[in-house]
């Protein structure tokens, strides 16, 4: 009996296990890489997420250890509460001083700038030097823009060159005096009232300063 040996070339094209097509083959590609990437993005994912833990949990420590050095601060800080009955006398202090003020800023004029002093027209009226007048008192009104006179006088005549010496004055040019009542008097004394302010004008609210006893 013949022995017949056969030999199979299992290289040829018909062995080989099929082959995968071009589109499979790109769809699996895709597919790989998509799921490559998706375990790369979880994995950032997760370190940044114990990180951001690490932080919260590093500030909420910091946090709760400058609450306790503000605690013990603020242990330390004096007590702030404000006594009523201290504000009350405070404040009252404060309008006395207020009010001093005030009553200073009226004694001091001659501080402030003639335009607003009554200075020069004190100053000014004790200069005129008529013989036979007698002032008695003056008032200084309507903050300084009325000055009114009172005194007595030997004759009319001395009252009309004491008011013409008085114009010649700079705190005194320019001012009229509007009222000039002459009445006689007991004896030989005449008493005059002079004033630059119109009769009708309201005076209730004026300054009024007064100099007894001054003889011009």
């Amino acid at each position: 009996m013949l022995q017949v040996k056969h030999s199979i070339n299992l290289y040829l094209p018909r062995f080989r296990p099929p082959q995968l097509s071009a589109a499979m083959q790109r769809l699996i590609k895709v597919c790989g890489g998509a799921l490559l990437g998706l375990v790369l993005i979880t994995a950032l994912l997760f370190f940044v997420k114990l990180y951001l833990q690490n932080q919260f949990e590093f500030v909420k420590q910091e946090q709760a250890r400058l609450n306790e050095e503000l605690s013990v601060v603020i242990a330390q800080l004096p007590n702030t509460v404000v006594d009523k009955n201290l504000q009350m006398r405070i404040t009252r202090e404060e309008k006395l001083l207020a009010k001093q003020r005030r009553v200073i800023t009226f004694l001091r004029q001659d501080s402030i700038s003639d335009s607003s002093s009554f200075t020069p027209l004190v100053e000014q009226l004790s200069q005129q030097n008529v013989k036979g007048i007698w002032l008695s008192k003056f008032e200084v009104i309507n903050q300084g823009q009325d000055i009114q006179l009172f005194g007595f006088a030997k004759t009319p005549e001395q009252v009309s060159r004491y008011l013409s010496m008085l114009g010649t004055q700079p705190a005194y040019q320019g001012r009229a005096f509007k009222q000039i009542n002459v009445v006689k008097g007991e004896q030989s004394w005449n008493e005059f009232f002079l004033s630059t302010q119109k009769e009708e004008t309201d005076t209730a609210d004026s300054f009024a300063a007064s100099l007894s006893g001054a003889g011009l």
